[in-house]
C-alpha cells in the first residue's frame, strides 16, 4: 500500500512536504478546522485525510460557500470588460450604418453638408461641425446641434464669419500634421485651443479628427456630447472611424462625378464629330487638275424676290445662323421651311433619309425646338419673314 512517505521519496521530497504542509494548514483554516488536530503538528496527513480535505473543499466550492472577494472582483472585472467591448462593437456598427446612408448621396458637397447630422444620429455625440481647410484656414462647412436647428445655423454663421487660421500653436494644426483623432480635455482653459471658438462652442472637452481624402487633408470634424459634457476613448475611436469612412465615401463619390462629367463631354464631342463627318460625307467632290482654286463668295440674297420660297426673302440666312448651324444643316432647314418632307430633302441634297433625320435632330437641339414646326417658326422669325 502506497503511503504519503512513498510519494515524497526523491531529491525534491522535502520541498514537496513543506508545500503540502502549508497547503493542508490553509485548507483546514478555510474549512474552519483545527490547524493542529490531536497535536499532529507539521506532520503530513495520510492519504485518507488528504482525500477528505479535498472532497470537503470541492463541496464547499460547488455550493458557493467559499466565494471570496477576489473571485467576485474578477467576475466584476470580466463583466466590465465584456460590457466595454460590446459597447464598442455596437458603437462602431452604428457608425458603419450611418456611413452606408451617406454613400447613397450622389453629390460630394451634399455628402459633407449632411455628415454632422448623420454622425450625431449614429453615435452619442450631440453636436458636430465639419470644416474644410482652405488657404491655411479652417472654414466651417456644416454644423449640427441635436434638436436645435436654429442654434446650429447661428453657430455655423459665426464660425464662417471668422475662419480659424491654422497656426502652429493650435491643436488642430498638429492634428492635421499627425493625421489622427484626439480628445481635448479642459478645452475652456487649454492654451492650444482657440479661445474664441471655445467660448462660442462652450467646450469643456471635445473630439476632433482629420478628413483625409486620398493623400490630402481636406478638413476637420469636431464633435462633443454638449456643453460641459466629458468624453472618453470610445468617443475618439467612433469619430475616427466615421471620419475615415466619410473620406473614402467622399473620394468615391467625387470620382464618380468626375467620370460622369467626362462621359458627358465625350458624348458631346462624338455628336459634334458625327455631324462634321456627315457634312464631309455629303459634300460634293470636285476634281481639279492641280493647285487650289479659291472659293467664290456666296452671292448676296436680294432683299425682295418674286420667289414664293421663304428662303428667298429677308436677310441672308448664312449670316444669321453663322456659328450656330453648319452649312448642310442650313440647307436642310431651308427646305424644311419650304415645306419639304424628309424624302424630298434627301432627294434635293442627294443624301440618305437617315442623314436627313440626323441633321433634323441636330437642328432641333441647337435651336432648342421641340419639333420641326417650331424650328421652322424660329427660322422665319430670325429671318424677319412672316410666320404662316
Amino acid at each position: 500500500m502506497t503511503t504519503t512517505a512513498d510519494a515524497f521519496a526523491g531529491p525534491l521530497g522535502e520541498q514537496l512536504q513543506r508545500r503540502l504542509s502549508v497547503a493542508t494548514a490553509e485548507a483546514r483554516s478555510v474549512l474552519g478546522l483545527a490547524v493542529d488536530p490531536a497535536g499532529a503538528g507539521p506532520e503530513i496527513p495520510d492519504l485518507d485525510s488528504l482525500r477528505s480535505l479535498i472532497a470537503e473543499l470541492r463541496g464547499r466550492l460547488s455550493a458557493g460557500e467559499l466565494a471570496s472577494d477576489v473571485v467576485r472582483e474578477q467576475e466584476a472585472a470580466m463583466e466590465r470588460l465584456r460590457h466595454r467591448f460590446e459597447s464598442r462593437f455596437e458603437a462602431l456598427e452604428r457608425v458603419q450604418a450611418a456611413i452606408a446612408e451617406l454613400r447613397e448621396v450622389t453629390s460630394p458637397r451634399e455628402m459633407l453638408v449632411r455628415a454632422p447630422a448623420v454622425l450625431c444620429a449614429g453615435s452619442a455625440f450631440e453636436r458636430a461641425i465639419l470644416s474644410l481647410v482652405k488657404g491655411g484656414r479652417m472654414v466651417a462647412e456644416a454644423a449640427f446641434v441635436s434638436g436645435r436647428e436654429r442654434v446650429a445655423a447661428n453657430l455655423l454663421a459665426q464660425l464662417q464669419a471668422n475662419p480659424l487660421r491654422l497656426e502652429h500653436t493650435l491643436i488642430e494644426t498638429e492634428l492635421l500634421r499627425r493625421r489622427r483623432a484626439t480628445i481635448v480635455v479642459d478645452a475652456d482653459v487649454h492654451p492650444r485651443v482657440d479661445r474664441e471658438t471655445a467660448r462660442l462652442m462652450g467646450w469643456r472637452s471635445y473630439a476632433a479628427a482629420p478628413l483625409v481624402v486620398g493623400t490630402q487633408v481636406a478638413g476637420v470634424i469636431h464633435a462633443d456630447r454638449g456643453p460641459g459634457e466629458a468624453l472618453d476613448v470610445l468617443d475618439r475611436d467612433v469619430l475616427w472611424e466615421f471620419a475615415t469612412a466619410l473620406a473614402q465615401a467622399y473620394e468615391s463619390t467625387s470620382l464618380r462625378r468626375t467620370l460622369r462629367d467626362e462621359r458627358d463631354q465625350m458624348r458631346q464631342f462624338l455628336d459634334w464629330l458625327g455631324a462634321r463627318s456627315s457634312e464631309l460625307t455629303d459634300a460634293p467632290v470636285t476634281l481639279s487638275a492641280g493647285g487650289h482654286v479659291p472659293l467664290a463668295p456666296p452671292a448676296p440674297v436680294p432683299s425682295a424676290s418674286p420667289s414664293p420660297s421663304p428662303v428667298g426673302r429677308g436677310r441672308d440666312d448664312r449670316v444669321v445662323f453663322e456659328g450656330l448651324l453648319t452649312r448642310r444643316e442650313l440647307d436642310v432647314l431651308r427646305l424644311l421651311a419650304d415645306g419639304a418632307s424628309n424624302r424630298a430633302v434627301a432627294d434635293a441634297l442627294v443624301i440618305s433619309s437617315g442623314t436627313v433625320k440626323f441633321h433634323v435632330n441636330s437642328i432641333l437641339r441647337k435651336l432648342h425646338a421641340a419639333n420641326r414646326a417650331e424650328a421652322v417658326t424660329r427660322y422665319l422669325r430670325l429671318m424677319g419673314l412672316r410666320v404662316p
